[in-house]
């Protein structure tokens, strides 16, 4: 089942709003059974950081835990032989979440969105030697804005069968004040580590 959808302003939506704001985003299913769900797709804007959080069953949060970021980049890691349970691509760079369940990968001009029929260029799950990882390809921002995109995904441990819970707020749609600060907090982590990058001349994805 695809994850729930929400605009920048908190508004509920649906794929095909996804899909006619950002071209070819697509959910990848890792099927039924227990598994890492993607249960909220959020569209940000702002800083130029595509946002994951992972939560276990009880809406906790899941701290050391790899997600990986693919591209199309044959310098990426190589992900094959490791006995990962989910594998959407063969190469990706992957970072842990950290004590809050987050982590964020920085963005570059690479990450734009250049053609609506062929979608972003990144691809996102989380790895797993034990339980399989839904997904979501197609993943940029759209040009000529303050990086607008899909960029802020939520997985959560549960049977696809059972009830994982909303993955945001309680009381339905919208923002939730202690996400947004732990949000805010990540930015200004990220915002740290990109100037970090550029002082030291590494070129960004």
């Amino acid at each position: 089942m695809p994850p729930e959808i929400y605009d920048k302003e908190g508004n509920r939506r649906d794929m095909a709003w996804l899909h006619s704001k950002f071209g070819n985003v697509q959910f990848l299913d890792a099927g039924a059974g227990r598994k890492f769900k993607l249960v909220r797709l959020d569209e940000t804007e702002g800083p130029a950081t595509l946002k994951v959080r992972v939560i276990d069953e009880q809406g906790l949060a899941k701290s050391s835990q790899p997600v990986a970021n693919s591209w199309p980049d044959n310098s990426l890691p190589d992900l094959r032989n490791q006995g990962l349970k989910t594998l959407w691509k063969d190469r990706a760079v992957n970072q842990s979440t950290d004590g809050a369940g987050f982590t964020g990968f920085g963005l570059g001009t690479g990450s734009y969105i250049r053609d609506l029929a062929q979608g972003g260029p990144h691809t996102v799950w989380v790895l797993s030697p034990s339980l399989p990882s839904d997904g979501m390809s197609g993943i940029g921002m759209l040009g000529g804005t303050n990086h607008i995109g899909p960029l802020f995904l939520t997985f959560q441990i549960s049977d696809e069968g059972g009830d994982p819970g909303t993955g945001g707020d309680p009381g339905g749609g919208g923002p939730n004040p202690t996400y947004e600060a732990l949000m805010e907090k990540l930015d200004a982590i990220h915002a740290d580590l990109r100037l970090l990058i550029e002082s030291l001349g590494t070129p960004e994805s």
